[in-house]
């Protein structure tokens, strides 16, 4: 990495720590401007997604060559047409604990809605928009609605993950910091909507990509 970019990321990191301590003591409701961590993350998801697709088409593309007929089956997060949610498809995202760490296997299934906001902004300013990142957000998120285990867990299963994936380690502390001291209005938030009965698995798959999640969710039989 260029010194330049290095110094840029450095940079980001740091504003976002001074937000990350100040935002306890501004409340749940005003944790940055919604619209602008909306588009950010946006951005990441769709260049992570291409990316994916096409590294995946340069290893089909070398299986062919070596005569392989085998065909990738990948994961990937499709939007609904507000962009603000998505939804898993292509099979489920997995993530495995190293030897030596204590945790279950977490299996995010298919057809699992995110909306991702139990990821701090700071994930979306200062990571590379890959794949692999982007799954580690997935697994995070899906861990914070299905509350199969604590809180604390997820948040320890988010820093393995990106560490997993070679994140620097100061990145990876302002993360795991800001999940730390910031998830509880996320998890919170979950666990309300969940009481009042909303969902987050599909039954089907939308055909028409510019259906938004309200109005899909809201049809008899695209929820299970």
């Amino acid at each position: 990495m260029e010194t330049s970019t290095v110094d840029t990321v450095r940079r980001k990191v740091l504003n976002s720590c001074v937000a990350l301590f100040a935002a306890p003591f501004m409340g749940c409701a005003q944790l940055g401007p919604r619209r602008l961590e909306s588009t950010e993350r946006k951005a990441f998801i769709e260049n992570a997604m291409l990316a994916l697709q096409d590294e995946a088409g340069k290893e089909s593309a070398a299986q062919e060559s070596r005569g392989a007929a085998a065909a990738l089956s990948l994961a990937t997060l499709i939007p609904f047409g507000d962009w603000d949610y998505y939804y898993v498809k292509g099979g489920s995202i997995l993530w495995r604990p190293n030897y030596g760490q204590s945790f279950k296997p977490v299996s995010v299934p298919e057809g699992f809605v995110t909306d991702l906001t139990s990821i701090p902004r700071v994930f979306w300013q200062v990571l590379r928009p890959e794949g692999r990142y982007a799954y580690a957000a997935v697994v995070h998120d899906y861990l914070y609605w299905s509350q199969v285990r604590s809180r604390e867990e997820s948040d320890l299963i988010l820093k393995y993950a990106l560490a997993d994936s070679k994140v620097d380690g100061i990145e990876r502390w302002a993360i795991y910091q800001a999940v730390d001291k910031l998830g509880q209005c996320a998890w919170e938030k979950n666990r309300r909507v969940k009481a009042n009965g909303e969902r987050r698995m599909l039954a089907k798959f939308p055909s028409d990509l510019s259906i938004g999640w309200e109005e899909w969710k809201n049809i008899p039989g695209n929820l299970r």
